[in-house]
Formats: C-alpha cells, structure tokens, sequence
C-alpha cells in the first residue's frame, strides 16, 4: 500500500478497495438460501476475504482517516462504505468506520446516504430499529424483507436528510435484484437481527 511514514498513494488505495469489493460483492449478493448450500470451505473463504477487508480499511482509516472521494474517487469511497458495510466480524472497527465516515461526510468527501448505510448496519447489529430503512433480510421462504424500522411513518422524512430516495423507490429495485419483498406496512418487532449472511448487500 505504502511504506511506513511516506505519503498515502491514493490511487492504488483506490483501485486496491474497488478491487477487494468487486471481488466480494458475487458473495455479498448471494441470497441467504443459496448460501445455505454453499461448501463450507467457499463460505469460510469469504468470510474471511471480508475480515481481511475490514482490515485492509482499519489500517488505512487508523493511519489516514476514510478514504474520500476526493482521494479515491466515488468508486474507491463506494468500496470503502460496501467493506465497511459488511465489517459485521469487528464491531469495534465497524464503529470506528461509522466514525470516519459520519466525518467525511461532513466535510463533503463522501455523501451521507452512504454513512446511512453504514448506521443502519451497526443499529440493527445492536438489536436496534433502524432509522433508514437500508437493511432487509432473507426470511426461511426467501422473501426479502426490510428488518424493523424505528418511527416508519417519518422515514422517508429521514430518507431526504441522508439524500436516499423514498422507500418505494428502493423497494422497486431491490424486487428488481432479488425478486419479492415483503411490504413495509407491518415490519418485524425488534429484537435479535438475523445473521449478517441472511441479508442482502
């Protein structure tokens, strides 16, 4: 990546998290009822391909801060926000990237729908409602379905803050990519999230 006490080369830190995302993302996207009948050494490789991920970003996110858009374009901060996403092994370090990335957000090097996706992850990993509304899950009849959302009658309100598109308009292309998904009208109480290998990216 770099040596030690020299300058981030954000180019090849850009391509080097698309790469590892791109790479990833077959996986990711995997629904949970396929996953089931995955070999047990393919699904230990990827969840380990994501824990490598997660630190391949720590070290950069520790030494650098988030790696924005300015430094590694909207590819490379998209892959950074997808790692970071799927960084459900290291809690901590999640958080720190939650950290990071509420920060640059802030300062302009990345867009705050992406830092919503982020959120969202770390609130239902605590057992929490999320508040926009990004995490869905594969229920046991493979129906996609969006795990509890806090206050769902100002969601969309919170949806325009973070810069995400209404509900409905997210639902069309998730039914788009992975067919049905269970209505927004009556979500699932809180309580214990489904692992992070039964949702979706």
């Amino acid at each position: 990546m770099t040596t030690p006490g020299s300058p981030p080369n954000w180019p090849a830190i850009g391509r080097e998290l698309t790469t590892r995302a791109e790479i990833a993302r077959e996986s990711w996207r995997t629904p949970a009822h396929r996953r089931s009948a995955t070999p047990a050494d393919v699904f230990a490789a990827a969840r380990k391909a994501d824990a490598d991920n997660a630190l391949f970003l720590g070290e950069i996110v520790v030494r650098y801060g988030w790696p924005g858009r300015s430094q590694v374009g909207e590819n490379g901060c998209q892959a950074a926000v997808a790692i970071a996403v799927h960084a459900d092994q290291d809690r901590q370090l999640q958080s720190r990237f939650l950290a990071a990335l509420h920060e640059a957000a802030q300062q302009g090097e990345a867009r705050p729908a992406q830092w919503a996706h982020v959120q969202d992850r770390m609130l239902v990993n605590s057992g929490q409602a999320q508040l926009y509304g990004t995490q869905h899950w594969y229920r046991p009849d493979g129906l996609l379905e969006p795990l509890p959302i806090a206050d769902p009658a100002q969601l969309d309100a919170r949806r325009a803050d973070a810069g995400l598109p209404p509900y409905t308009e997210q639902a069309r292309r998730l039914r788009e990519r992975h067919g049905p998904i269970a209505s927004l009208s009556a979500p699932a109480a809180v309580g214990p999230a489904p692992a992070p290998d039964a949702r979706a990216a």
